[in-house]
């Protein structure tokens, strides 16, 4: 109880200066919800508008929003650690000072308070509120929203797509609840369309009317007011990406090769009607995925004014990828990493595998997987966990399991169909996985890194097949806090 009471007062003391800091400073703020990619979406956005204006980015929890609109991050979380950032808060609220756009990165961990989207809103309010997809993580934590008799009723796939379907209501209210003017979503994301049109009879489908295109594709932007939501007299834009032409930004084209990936876009608003967008960026291998991370930031940026010329060199340029997401490395034997240690969901990594698929299609390498646990799916984890394993009969070679979940999950199917691999080993530790690999790595393969943070931490397979081993610092969890954490 006295902890519980303490963090609620340090999360108020910490919300109260941010506050205080956003009204001193009042920038435009940009939030970003959904389950994966929030982190490389906030890149993107940030990659496009830090050539043009003055611009800062934060996130993505309860405390992480409030530290970095103030400027602080945690070196190593001890209590002297801490104490310096509380005593400094108060004296850190001109971070902001200046700056146009805040990029704000908002993820929730489960349905109620501090880690929900309601208590987010409570610390920030977007201006321009964005939501990516959604996917069965945390879904642990969101069983809470259970009641005794859909424990009861609910299993298997059924479970997963209720539990889904309450993450998307919870996120939907980074635009429901927020005040925010402009907000922009997946509309092929139908647990998200369904989550916005169950508000106050909010259209879930405000893409380009029949009529319009008719007309020669016009665009015409359509707008709702919702007093309830937004305010009397002030107006909500809706604007939507996806694969339909329908949408304001829609997909066209998607190529990967071991050199580098491109992403073509169609986009259709007012002075951009039926304009394309290609972006190329050599060196980068990022799945088909990516086109909603590049899509929302497009419609982003031009809601500042930004030309499709000036989004598409500022994307190009400036783009990076954080640390264990799709990281790309020469590994020994000849091979190439893929490093996206950081975090896993099945949508993850289906996203993954189908992009090592078609590099395996033209390159005629072997596929090697390191796959860790997907954790935090409660309930969840076996169906989230055999739906993978299915998945990788076809596509991968050599399969190499970490954490008691894909031996218990992954391993009884893929031993069933075992002719379609040259190697399927399990092992419990991320570092016997390296030891092992590190003698055994197939030549000349793809290498596959995928896992998640809680007591998998698959960088440090990674670290033991680097070609190089100075390429260690890139990658993540690799400061002394986590070390700790790891025992290393």
């Amino acid at each position: 109880m006295l902890k519980k009471h303490l963090t609620s007062s340090v999360l108020s003391y910490l919300r109260f200066h941010a506050r205080k800091a956003l009204i001193k400073h009042d920038p435009t703020i940009i939030g970003i919800a959904g389950s994966v990619g929030k982190s490389s979406a906030r890149n993107a956005i940030e990659a496009v508008l830090k050539d043009h204006f003055p611009t800062k980015s934060v996130g993505n929890s309860e405390t992480g929003i409030p530290l970095g609109i103030l400027g602080m991050r945690p070196t190593d979380y001890s209590l002297t650690n801490w104490a310096t950032m509380l005593l400094g808060a108060p004296l850190k609220t001109n971070y902001l000072q200046n700056t146009k756009y805040l990029i704000a990165e908002m993820g929730i961990d489960e349905p109620s308070p501090p880690k929900n989207m309601e208590y987010l809103l409570t610390i920030l309010k977007p201006h321009i509120a964005v939501i990516l997809n959604e996917s069965a993580t945390h879904t642990m934590q969101f069983e809470k929203a259970l009641t005794k008799s859909q424990l009861e009723e609910l299993s298997g796939k059924k479970r997963v797509d209720f539990l889904i379907k309450k993450i998307a209501e919870e996120d939907a209210k980074i635009i429901t609840k927020s005040s925010c003017t402009i907000g922009i979503y997946n509309a092929d994301d139908s647990n998200i369309t369904n989550a916005l049109s169950r508000h106050s009879g909010e259209r879930s489908d405000s893409r380009i009317s029949s009529a319009d295109e008719e007309q020669g594709g016009s665009g015409q932007v359509p707008t709702n007011r919702d007093p309830d939501i937004v305010g009397a007299g002030m107006t909500r834009t809706l604007l939507t990406f996806g694969k339909s032409k329908q949408n304001h930004v829609s997909y066209d084209a998607y190529k990967i090769t071991l050199d580098g990936s491109s992403f073509s876009f169609s986009v259709n608003i007012p002075n951009n009607p039926n304009k394309l967008i290609t972006l190329t960026f050599p060196n980068l291998l990022l799945p088909e995925a990516y086109q909603q991370t590049f899509a929302a930031a497009i419609l982003i940026a031009l809601q500042t004014g930004l030309t499709l010329e000036q989004i598409q060199t500022s994307l190009e340029k400036n783009f990076t990828l954080p640390k264990g997401r799709s990281n790309i490395f020469k590994g020994i034997q000849d091979t190439i990493i893929i490093d996206s240690s950081y975090n896993a969901s099945k949508a993850a990594v289906f996203a993954f595998l189908n992009m090592v698929a078609l590099l395996k299609k033209q390159t005629k390498r072997p596929v090697v997987f390191v796959f860790g646990d997907m954790r935090e799916l409660g309930e969840e984890s076996k169906i989230e966990h055999e739906e993978v394993a299915e998945k990788l009969i076809g596509i991968v070679d050599y399969l190499y399991c970490v954490g008691p979940q894909t031996r218990q999950f992954v391993f009884p199917i893929v031993q069933k169909h075992e002719e379609h691999f040259r190697e399927i080993r399990w092992f419990d530790t991320s570092v016997r996985a390296g030891a092992f690999l590190k003698e055994n790595m197939p030549k000349n393969a793809i290498v596959l890194v995928k896992g998640s943070q809680n007591t998998i931490f698959l960088e440090e397979t990674v670290k033991a097949i680097l070609q190089n081993s100075e390429d260690e610092q890139y990658l993540c969890r690799q400061d002394q806090y986590w070390k700790k954490i790891k025992m290393i």
